[in-house]
């Protein structure tokens, strides 16, 4: 009996010794081996390339620590989309999130995740950070000692100083520079404190304008290229770099340059960018989290500033410009001197992309152009990485299903889809393919999810609602009378009754009315028009869809006879007679979208990636069409327009 309860007790002591051992370790280093897989939050600010650079090089640099998203990591990644309050929404969930680590690109995501992490719950490393010092949240000075315990990272002071100094060579006689910055951000602060000492020196006067956020930039763009700039400088200002389109073209139609601060905006039309290789400053970053992932101590880490300067050149934007604006031959070669960012390893396997589309439209093809250019910039080679097949059913419902299936029978491996009928006939049919979506009203809408981050696991994409608000806006200043507004809209698809109801609920808030008429075929565009104009509106504001864009000339001709102007959201509402067309970037739908294929083809889930909807938008202008009508359009309207067609102002008063 003794030995019986002697055996029971050493048993009891093994057991409690095992439970000893098994117990969690949370100050113990770990190991890139370590079974479970650690869970980090990554947040950024808005969708940019800079800011998808950034990422991309913390990954590769967690990679290159042996930290492997799929094996023994997990990633979520968040993003604001320039929104402060989403932005301070993030940071709580993500703070009560029970994550091993935070990650935060740019400083607006520092600030808020910082402040919601005041007491060092989780460890944080941060990057893209212009200032650190600056952004307010705790940190003094390089030195270990000089931050909280839990928060590291590197800041990234942008060359100023280099940027105007270079402009100058550019120009010689260069003595009065432009700017919009938004003065909530402190990273734009900072920049902005050091452009004022060096414009001081170089004998350059800087011309201010603030634009509290990107709706506003529209217009602080054109008011500093009225004043007489000879160049327009962009520093790393999150705002305005959102709506940089309206910069550029503000200063085209000026005959003035922009240079900035920020690489990749010579694609978009500035003449130079000279700031850091984002994808090697996140690099250095996701190096740094590796380390605190297996176990440093943030506490015993300095924050230091890391600069790799690059250089981009654009010599085409030297056409047209009102200076002698020149690149010496050593500016250039020093440009093609530098370092090209390592290309991303090929892809274990050959993609199988099936790109179907429901209708030909030219946003259509921005968007289709956007991808092929999406899937380029992530590193992706067609042929070695990915085979795209292209797909249209030309407005053709059964056709789209038998589009759909025959990609399936083809063995796809992701679906790209564009319009929302196309989104739902790929979830119906396609199975268990990964879908990546684009040119879609709303996701949500379109029956993908519930919201933007809860969606069905093999779907995610980029949501790219029309920008109703933008045109109330525009429309009020236009029309300042204007009390009844009309357009035509399509029962049986989903995306037009989803901005009907859209449109209903926003204009009174403007002082509107919406009046709306049902159209089932391109057949009753007409007459459907007719209708509508018996009812005594104001102008024809037409929502997007299939079936109205298809039909939008049918639109436009008998209102224009009425004497009524016609407003549009797509690209293609403008060749076909609109007055005023405000149209999301649909080639910049497509790359975030190629963005977000990429990643699922290197081995993320899109269950974990949120929808993120478009944000960019551009504005178009017919002053042919204004004039016929005696239409005047506010001058901020036209001189902030990417497109205008005619010249001169129309007669006449405004309506």
């Amino acid at each position: 009996m003794q030995a019986l309860r002697r055996l029971s007790l050493g048993i009891a002591l093994l057991l409690a010794a095992s439970a000893v051992l098994l117990l969690p370790d949370s100050g113990r280093r770990r190991g890139p081996g370590e079974r479970r897989a650690l869970r980090v939050a990554l947040v950024q600010h808005a969708s940019q390339p800079i800011m998808e650079e950034g990422v991309r090089g913390m990954l590769a640099g967690l990679a290159a620590g042996g930290w492997r998203e799929g094996a023994n990591l997990s990633v979520r990644r968040y993003n604001a989309e320039g929104d402060i309050a989403t932005a301070n929404t993030i940071a709580s969930e993500v703070v009560q999130g029970g994550y091993d680590l935070l990650l935060t690109v740019t400083t607006p995501s520092l600030q808020t995740v910082a402040n919601a992490n005041r007491a060092g719950a989780h460890r944080h490393v941060f990057a893209l950070v212009t200032d650190p010092v600056a952004a307010g949240v705790g940190i003094s000075g390089p030195a270990p000692a000089q931050h909280p315990p839990w928060l590291v990272g590197y800041g990234t002071l942008q060359p100023v100083r280099a940027a105007f100094e270079l402009a100058r060579e550019l120009l010689p006689s260069l003595r009065r520079v432009g700017v919009v910055w938004n003065a909530a951000e402190a990273n734009s602060e900072a920049q902005m404190r050091i452009a004022r000492q060096v414009c001081g020196e170089l004998g350059i006067e800087l011309v201010e304008a603030n634009a509290e956020n990107s709706a506003a930039v529209l217009e602080a763009a054109a008011s500093v290229t009225a004043r007489e700039v000879q160049a327009v400088w962009v520093p790393g200002d999150v705002t305005v770099l959102t709506a940089v389109d309206s910069v550029i073209a503000a200063a085209r139609r000026a005959g003035v340059p922009v240079f900035t601060s920020i690489p990749g905006n010579v694609d978009r039309g500035a003449l130079f960018d000279l700031g850091a290789n984002y994808t090697e400053v996140g690099r250095v970053a996701g190096a740094l989290a590796a380390r605190v992932l297996a176990g440093e101590d943030p506490a015993a880490i300095g924050v230091e500033n890391v600069m790799p300067e690059r250089l981009l050149l654009n010599p085409a934007a030297l056409e047209g410009l009102r200076d002698p604006w020149r690149i010496p031959p050593e500016v250039a070669v020093r440009a093609a001197a530098e370092a090209p960012t390592p290309a991303p390893a090929p892809l274990a396997r050959l993609w199988n992309l099936h790109l179907i589309e429901y209708v030909h439209l030219f946003d259509v093809a921005e968007a289709e152009n956007g991808i092929r250019v999406g899937l380029k910039e992530a590193g992706l080679v067609e042929g070695r990485d990915f085979r795209l097949s292209v797909r249209n059913a030309q407005a053709d419902m059964p056709t789209l299903s038998a589009l759909v299936d025959a990609a399936v029978s083809d063995g796809a491996d992701m679906l790209l889809t564009l319009s929302t009928p196309t989104l739902q006939a790929a979830m119906q049919r396609g199975g268990s393919l990964p879908i990546v979506f684009t040119f879609v009203a709303d996701g949500v809408a379109a029956g993908a999810g519930r919201s933007n981050t809860d969606h069905r696991a093999n779907v995610t994409g980029v949501p790219s609602s029309a920008a109703i608000e933008e045109m109330l806006e525009l429309i009020r200043g236009a029309l300042p009378r204007a009390r009844r507004l009309g357009t035509l809209f399509a029962p049986a698809e989903s995306n037009s009754e989803y901005y009907r109801a859209q449109f209903e609920r926003l204009a009174p808030g403007r002082g509107f009315e919406l009046v709306s008429v049902p159209v089932n075929s391109t057949a009753e565009a007409s007459d459907a028009t007719l209708s509508l104009l018996a009812q005594g509106i104001d102008a024809v504001v037409q929502i997007p869809g299939n079936l109205t864009s298809s039909a939008f000339a049918s639109i436009a001709q008998p209102a224009a006879r009425a004497g009524l102007p016609v407003f549009g959201f797509l690209s293609s509402d403008f060749d076909n007679g609109a007055v005023v067309v405000i149209a999301r970037d649909y080639f910049d739908g497509g790359r975030e979208a190629a963005a977000m294929a990429a990643r699922i083809m290197r081995g993320e889930s899109p269950s974990a990636i949120p929808f993120e909807p478009l944000k960019t938008a551009k504005v178009m202008v017919n002053l042919d069409a204004a004039r016929a009508l005696k239409l005047e359009l506010p001058a901020a309207i036209v001189q902030g327009a990417a497109k205008v067609v005619g010249g001169g102002a129309p007669a006449g008063g405004p309506r």
